[in-house]
């Protein structure tokens, strides 16, 4: 049993860095079975096809991403200071790796005709973000729920926005931007 999940963590280990290093489409089962020496079967035993190791290749992004915020946030006090964290969060990813870009966003690019579970998936990542928005946006003050949603998509794609231009110009200003924006539509709320 032990040996087996020590096959199971190796393949994700390997997986999840050859995914977001060389993308989706450009590795192959044979690089991970080779990189992560395992035998072709014992892929197939955790995993039954490339996509089932995709989804949960997402599913663990999302978790060790959210983890990431909370530990990165723990010392920022609730409401304002962890919105503004949440851009630290993301330039202190984007700078950690080497600006590559969201793992979600690069699967969603890759490919256009995306399988129902994988956007699931994805579409459940970004609406825990969302989430994560709209629980400190609450933590200032009360709002109408048409207030709070405005707010929530307002915030959200200054985010992804501003994610988007630092992945293509291997910067973090426009996140840093897209901070001092929030920062003073905060001090409206």
């Amino acid at each position: 049993m032990k040996e087996h999940a020590g096959v199971k963590e190796r393949i994700m280990e390997t997986a999840s860095r050859l995914f977001y290093q060389q993308g989706y489409q450009a590795t192959g089962i044979n690089q991970i079975i080779e990189e992560a020496q395992i035998a072709k079967a014992s892929l197939y035993q955790h995993f039954a096809s490339k996509e089932s190791l995709l989804n949960e290749y997402l599913e663990t992004r999302t978790r060790s991403w959210m983890e990431g915020l909370t530990k990165f946030t723990a010392n920022y006090a609730e409401g304002i200071d962890k919105l503004l964290g949440f851009f630290d969060y993301r330039m202190h990813l984007l700078t950690t790796n080497e600006f590559k870009g969201c793992a979600f966003l690069r699967v969603v690019y890759e490919q256009p005709n995306l399988n129902e579970s994988s956007t699931n998936i994805i579409q459940k990542h970004k609406l825990v973000i969302k989430k994560f928005i709209s629980d400190q946006l609450l933590a200032i003050k009360p709002l109408s729920k048409e207030k709070l949603d405005e707010t929530v998509n307002l915030i959200f794609n200054l985010a992804e926005g501003g994610l988007l231009q630092a992945t293509l110009f291997k910067n973090t200003e426009s996140l840093a931007d897209g901070r001092k924006v929030l920062a003073g539509l905060l001090k409206d709320i």
